[in-house]
Formats: structure tokens, C-alpha cells, sequence
């Protein structure tokens, strides 16, 4: 049976290309991934759908949140930008 949250899986489909991207979305799965509720990993899966500069938008504080949910989950992956 394939589980969604195989995190070696999760940690291939993470990698961006981007560095600035790729050191996000590793920081987040090494602290936070295994111990979120399913509702965070289901999250963070959509998040990886996203396109790159939409994402990149998004994590460096850049774009408007959809969702408080998301917007939680930003800050999470990366509390290091400020917010305006």
C-alpha cells in the first residue's frame, strides 16, 4: 500500500531546483513534517503543487495568504521573514 506521507518520497517531491526553496521545504521535513496533524501534511502537499515563483511568493511573505491555514504554515517554514 502506498502511503502519501512516505517521507522519503515527500523529500524528493519537495526538491525545487530553487535553493532559497529547497532550504525551506528541508528545514520544515527534518523539524515539523513527521509530528504535524494529516491536516498540515495534506497542506504542505498542496503547497508543492504550487509554481515556483508562486511559492517562492508565498514563503518569503510576498503574497497574500488563501487561507489562515496556509498562512500558519508559511510562517512555520519560514519564521525568518518578517511580516509587514
Amino acid at each position: 500500500m502506498d502511503n502519501k506521507y512516505d517521507l522519503r518520497k515527500i523529500k524528493w517531491r519537495s526538491r525545487r531546483g530553487m535553493r532559497e526553496l529547497d532550504a525551506l521545504c528541508d528545514r520544515y521535513l527534518e523539524n515539523h513534517f513527521e509530528k504535524a496533524p494529516d491536516s498540515e501534511k495534506d497542506l504542505y502537499l498542496s503547497l508543492l503543487e504550487m509554481q515556483d515563483p508562486e511559492l517562492y511568493s508565498l514563503l518569503m511573505h510576498r503574497a497574500e495568504y488563501p487561507t489562515p491555514e496556509i498562512k500558519a504554515l508559511v510562517l512555520k517554514m519560514n519564521p525568518d521573514v518578517l511580516e509587514d
